[in-house]
């Protein structure tokens, strides 16, 4: 069924994390659903201290034809599947699959005679064990186990001059609710989990500027309603089963023919003032083949890179209100210069590309921001740029050309100040979370950066090379840190940017 409401005020979009100040572990503050080809199930996580998530491994398996056996100090169990083995160890962020190591997000814990897992960890195990796909998507709070079958929704949009239409169709029955709010339409559709592989879409014709897939435990579907938009009509249809966003605006007016009019002076034109932020395009690092740096644990860079950009554009959109893309929503491997011109595609206001460092030096770890220049501001900064994609190339027309260095002048001299403020907020964040506060920020020269029409700055967020740094970033409290410091420096900067562009309209212009 449908539901339509209107109201002024922007739905919250995520729960609070459960904080505790004890190292008990205590229930969290809701479920997680289990879905496998038989059914699905809700199990309640407890959290620790660290708002770490454990499941209890025997309400997990239930149903899945698994053994789990502890022995007798109860300092190890062990699951076992068809002659296949995991091995979990008390207080130990390790685990064995058929005899291999595996660096699992958090310590396993036996409290009260059940052994609790860390949820995002689970995939690691129960994937080899059985032997089939199991996969956690925590935005959703889901946990898939086997060849479940999900919805699929799909998207597709159509404009005309006076009028613009937003299908949402899915590949079986699903409720829809249409809730109206102010400067947006929000639709959810609250199943446990949908698959979408739209992620977002600018529409002309300004009635709708955008139409955007945020996700979230009701998959949730944003659409930006534009300065010409009067009134919106839904209807829900079935075979197929899709809802039909209606969106009208005011007729065009008729081109008046008449006597060419004498054209006005020019005014001297005066410098305009920064505009506020209202875009922001997030790019994971890497992805597809190319996976960029990985752990010694086995952790891939493009996958944290992706987990930390979904967090982020969750936390931009929920708490300062502004809309957001992704260069890429899944394991795709895109170019380094398609990344910077999907952001001016979407004429974004700020750029922020997201990787994890890696290092020889055992002891390298914390987070380094770095802003786009010509020459790098250390050696470092070289060999990270050269790792990530040197941005001039080498040869006649690269260092040496003097067309180039003119290029490069013209097209990044205009967002350098803005994007070393940026960098400068972000890094101050970042700090605070990963206690980097001497590697500061660095310039070099990233060719992802490179004809980016906006502020943009390249985050290492940790070392992946240092075991502790691998093992905070596949740990999803750790990312929902990085992403809130990445929010705070965003923010600070969009506070800086609109105070100097009240300073620049009020202050006298002229004079002796």
């Amino acid at each position: 069924m449908r539901h339509i409401t209107r109201r002024g005020a922007r739905v919250p979009l995520l729960l609070g994390a459960l904080v505790l100040s004890t190292g008990q572990v205590l229930p969290a503050s809701s479920p997680v659903t289990i879905v496998t080809e038989s059914g699905r199930r809700e199990v309640m996580p407890v959290t620790t201290r660290g708002d770490v998530e454990l499941l209890p491994i025997d309400q997990v398996i239930a149903g899945l034809e698994v053994t789990l056996l502890s022995d007798a100090t109860g300092g190890a169990a062990t699951l076992s599947y068809r002659k296949r083995e995991v091995g979990l160890y008390n207080k130990r962020s390790l685990a064995s699959v058929q005899g291999d190591l595996r660096l699992l997000s958090s310590p396993v814990l036996l409290e009260e005679g059940r052994w609790l897992v860390p949820v995002d960890s689970i995939p690691r195990l129960l994937g080899p064990l059985l032997d089939t796909k199991v996969e956690w998507r925590a935005a959703s709070r889901v946990l898939l186990i086997g060849n479940v079958v999900i919805p699929r929704v799909t998207v597709s949009t159509f404009v005309t001059g006076d009028a613009a239409r937003v299908v949402l169709e899915a590949s079986e029955k699903v409720p829809f609710r249409v809730e109206q709010q102010e400067g947006r339409v929000a639709v959810s559709i609250p199943r446990d989990i949908l698959d979408v592989p739209f992620q977002q879409q600018r529409l002309a014709g300004g009635i709708v500027e955008a139409v955007q897939f945020l996700g979230g435990r009701d998959n949730i579907f944003a659409i930006t309603l534009g300065r010409r938009f009067q009134r919106m009509k839904a209807v829900e249809q079935e075979a197929p089963f899709r809802l039909v966003l209606d969106f009208q605006g005011p007729p065009l007016p008729p081109v008046a023919k008449g006597p060419a009019a004498v054209p006005a002076p020019r005014p001297t034109p005066v410098p305009e003032p920064p505009p506020s932020v209202s875009t922001v395009v997030i790019d994971p690092g890497h992805g597809g083949e190319e996976v960029g740096a990985r752990g010694p644990g086995g952790t891939l860079e493009k996958d944290v890179t992706l987990a930390i950009a979904r967090k982020l554009r969750a936390q931009i959109v929920g708490q300062l209100g502004l809309q957001v893309f992704l260069t890429r929503d899944g394991d795709a491997e895109m170019g380094l210069d398609e990344r910077t011109a999907i952001a001016n595609n979407y004429k974004a206001d700020l750029f922020v590309s997201i990787h994890a460092n890696a290092s020889r030096a055992k002891g390298a770890r914390g987070a380094e921001v770095y802003f786009l220049s010509y020459q790098a501001s250390d050696e470092e900064g070289r060999r990270i740029a050269q790792l990530e994609g040197e941005a001039i190339p080498s040869g006649p027309a690269g260092v040496g050309s003097d067309l180039a260095l003119i290029l490069w002048d013209m097209a990044q001299a205009e967002h350098l100040e803005e994007s070393s403020s940026l960098a400068s907020r972000i890094q101050e964040e970042l700090a605070v979370v990963t206690g980097s506060e001497g590697r500061g920020v660095k310039q070099a020269p990233f060719r992802v950066l490179v004809g980016a029409g906006m502020p943009a700055v390249l985050v290492e967020v940790a070392f992946i090379s240092n075991p502790d740094e691998e093992k905070f970033l596949s740990s999803e409290p750790y990312q929902n840190k990085v992403a809130s410091a990445l929010t705070r420096g965003i923010a600070r900067f969009e506070q800086g940017r609109t105070a100097r562009a009240r300073f620049s309209r009020g202050a006298p212009r002229g004079g002796r």
